[in-house]
Order: C-alpha cells, then sequence, then structure tokens
C-alpha cells in the first residue's frame, strides 16, 4: 500500500462509508449533457486536416481562403485564429510524448466511468446523472473535489470547487487557487500523494473542446502552480477528459471521444512514463509522429520488441486489478428489492431518486441504531430516570416509521425504473 501524504490546506476528516453515499447524489447539474464536439470551424476540409494533423496542408488552404475573404473585405478573424491553432498544433507535434498505449475501449458516455477499475485507494469518482460533471472524493473521504457553475462577465463556467466532509456534510466551497485556466474547468482527480493533480479544462488555451491539463501544489504558497496542457497524445481537437493514474498497477486511463459517434467516448488505457519523454521530431518520420500524436491508427505506431513485452505485463497487470476490484470490493449494506435483486452499494441503484432515498434511508438507520444505544445505556445507567427513557422511546418509534416509509419509497422507486 502506497503511503499518502495529505494536502495542508486543512485537516481532513475520517467519514463513515454512510456519510460518504451522501455526497454522490449533490453533485450540481450539468449545462451540458456531456462533452460535446464544438467544430473548429465551418470549412470541412480545414477541420480534417487539423483533426488529423496535417497542419501543412490546412495552413495552405487557410492562406487561399484568407487571400479570398480579403479580396471580398470580409473579416478574416475566424480563419487567423484557425492558422493560430495550427502554429499551435506544429509546435505540439514537436513534443508528442512516448505514449504505450495498453488498450482501448469504446463505451457510452454516459456509462463511461465503469471502464475504471479504480481501487478505493485512489478515491472515489462520481458522475451526475447525465454523466456532464464529474465530482472527486479523496480516498480517506475527507475532501470533495466538484466542478460548480460560477458566473462570470463571459457567461456561466465551471469551477472546481473544494470541500471537505464534517458530520456526514459538506463545508462551504473553496475555490482551487492558482490553476490560472479561463473556461470550464471538469473532471477532477488528485493523486493519492495529495500533491499531484489532474483535470480537464475547455478554455481558449487548449487545442479544442476538452483538454487535459497537470499541476502540482505548492505547499510553501498554498497555492497550485499554474497547470500545464499535456499536449499531445493526451490530448486531440475533440474532447479529451477524466485521467486517472494507479501507481502501484503502474497503468492510467483517460478518455477522449476522437473518432468516435456523438454518444460514445473511448478510454484508453496506458503505461505512465515517469517523466515526459518526447519523440524525436527531427529524426522521426513525419507521419510516425502524427500516428503517435493522434493515436490513429493505433495499429500503425510502432512498436519495438520491449514495448510489445511491457504492453502483455501491463495487460496481466488489468486482469489482475479487475479481479481484485471484484474480489476485494465488501458491500456498503444490505438492501433487498425483490426476490431477483439486492443493492449492497448506491450505484446498485439504476434510479437517481432511488440513491438519494438510499442515502437518506442509510442515514436515518444509522441514527436509529445510535438512539437505540442511547436508551440501553440510558436504562442500565439511570433506571429512574423514566422521563427520558419514554422521550427516548417516543423518537425511537417515530424514527422506525420513518425508516420503514423510506424503504418502501426506495423499492417502490427503483422498481418502476426495472
Amino acid at each position: 500500500m502506497k503511503k499518502t501524504i495529505i494536502l495542508s490546506l486543512a485537516a481532513m476528516t475520517l467519514a463513515t462509508s454512510q456519510a460518504s453515499a451522501q455526497t454522490e447524489d449533490s453533485i450540481a447539474p450539468a449545462a451540458i449533457v456531456y462533452p460535446y464536439l464544438q467544430p473548429l470551424s465551418a470549412h470541412e476540409e480545414v477541420n480534417a486536416d487539423i483533426m488529423s494533423m496535417h497542419f501543412d496542408k490546412a495552413s495552405t488552404a487557410l492562406k487561399k481562403l484568407i487571400a479570398t475573404a480579403k479580396r471580398k473585405k470580409e473579416s478574416t478573424a475566424d480563419l487567423d485564429r484557425l492558422v493560430a491553432r495550427c502554429q499551435k498544433g506544429e509546435s505540439g507535434l514537436r513534443g508528442v510524448d512516448k505514449l504505450l498505449i495498453v488498450d482501448s475501449l469504446v463505451i457510452s458516455k454516459k456509462e463511461f466511468l465503469k471502464a475504471y477499475p479504480i481501487s478505493p485507494e485512489l478515491g472515489t469518482l462520481t458522475a451526475s446523472e447525465k454523466g456532464g460533471i464529474v465530482q472527486y472524493q479523496t480516498q480517506m473521504g475527507g475532501m470533495v473535489l466538484r466542478p460548480e457553475s460560477v458566473s462570470t462577465e463571459s457567461g456561466e463556467t465551471l469551477q472546481i470547487k473544494r470541500h471537505y466532509l464534517e458530520n456526514g456534510q459538506l463545508t462551504e466551497d473553496e475555490q482551487m487557487e492558482g490553476l490560472g485556466i479561463d473556461g470550464d474547468i471538469n473532471y477532477p482527480f488528485l493523486m493519492p500523494d495529495g500533491q499531484t493533480f489532474y483535470f480537464a479544462a475547455r478554455s481558449t488555451e487548449g487545442y479544442g473542446n476538452y483538454d487535459l491539463y497537470v499541476t502540482r501544489f505548492d505547499s510553501d504558497s498554498q497555492r497550485f502552480y499554474h497547470a500545464e496542457n499535456m499536449g499531445f497524445p493526451y490530448n486531440s481537437y475533440a474532447n479529451d477528459y477524466m485521467l486517472i493514474i494507479d501507481e502501484d498497477a503502474h497503468l492510467g486511463w483517460f478518455a477522449s471521444d476522437r473518432y468516435q459517434p456523438a454518444d460514445k467516448v473511448c478510454i484508453y488505457t496506458f503505461i505512465p512514463n515517469p517523466s515526459r519523454q518526447t519523440i524525436d521530431y527531427e529524426t522521426t518520420d513525419l507521419e510516425a509522429v502524427r500516428v503517435n500524436a493522434s493515436l490513429h491508427p493505433l495499429a500503425n505506431i510502432s512498436l519495438s520488441d520491449e514495448q510489445r513485452q511491457a504492453i502483455a505485463s501491463a495487460k496481466k497487470r488489468m486482469k489482475q486489478l479487475a479481479t481484485s476490484a471484484v474480489s476485494t470490493r465488501m458491500p456498503d449494506f444490505e438492501f433487498v428489492l425483490n426476490d431477483t435483486k439486492t443493492c449492497y452499494r448506491l450505484d446498485d441503484f439504476t434510479s437517481a431518486e432511488a440513491q438519494k432515498l438510499c442515502s437518506e434511508w442509510l442515514q436515518k438507520s444509522k441514527n436509529l441504531t445510535s438512539l437505540n444505544e442511547q436508551l440501553q445505556q440510558l436504562r442500565d445507567a439511570s433506571p429512574s430516570a423514566t422521563q427520558q427513557v419514554l422521550n427516548l422511546e417516543t423518537r425511537i418509534l417515530e424514527l422506525q416509521t420513518e425508516v420503514h416509509t423510506l424503504a418502501k419509497q426506495v423499492r417502490a422507486t427503483e422498481l418502476s425504473k426495472l
């Protein structure tokens, strides 16, 4: 088990699984159902060249379009932005990370988190009902990082806010200081070292749509360093988001909807590099650079025997990780729906409303257990405390009714969705 270094921003509070579960349905609603693809421009051929990273072809086409626009005395602002995008892309090709892809899995965008074999040591990821927002809860359960809508001069944006879980309730939000990104920030993941922070952002600084960023926490200034765009191949001109690294398994995952239909996303499993290992742009065939930068087609990425062995070993670790996750994950509770289905965790429920009701049921059940213990202690310590005993007995009867009613509501709500 790895040693965990906790952020010194505030003391973390250990929480029970029931208290932890209470935060799962409290994610702010997303204005966007899930990451969408914002077209680069109205010029399809230019878009295709940029998406495939043929920036030279795109630049040539753009020069002609700009010349035509100037003759017609039309604005060239959008075309100029595309030229700048090509220049940024060309620069990005000179710093492509050598990334070994172990596997790729296409899955529904609304269910993409199911493809992440996250161990409890890495914390908990929870998607909003429509999949547009993901919050992260630390492995100790005390800190919650969640995207929340913030009003700015340019409109509503998503910003990561930090909360702490105290006595089952979230504290007031704190702004994540120092990220230095304008625009939507989403899909947070904090490494168990408590300092390395990955997230996705949709801003003018990026290549387009959601890009992956990384930063570290500076304990001296109590702020994060200015986040860095992770570049190619982690990022593309589509949406790239939700990067997770499991150091123990020596595996990483990120999501991308490059080359996918509107409702699908590809989860790439990769072997994380200890530090960035860039492809030598000057000595490598340009088309090979493009293939490595775009991860397309994966079959065309040239691999050495050593790399093939590393991938084979990583696939074995993937299987072990999947097996371990199934065998070691203990039930949080037991809720019998009918003769054929029993729920053991909140995410076993299909209905978000049933999850919310079950969370209330769990808390009231816990409160009921606590009151019964108090009643027994009071009877043992103060047999003559008649009024206190009666008061507790009355409250216990009321709570028993509430628990029973909630259980019926949970069952009816969930079964109506099956």
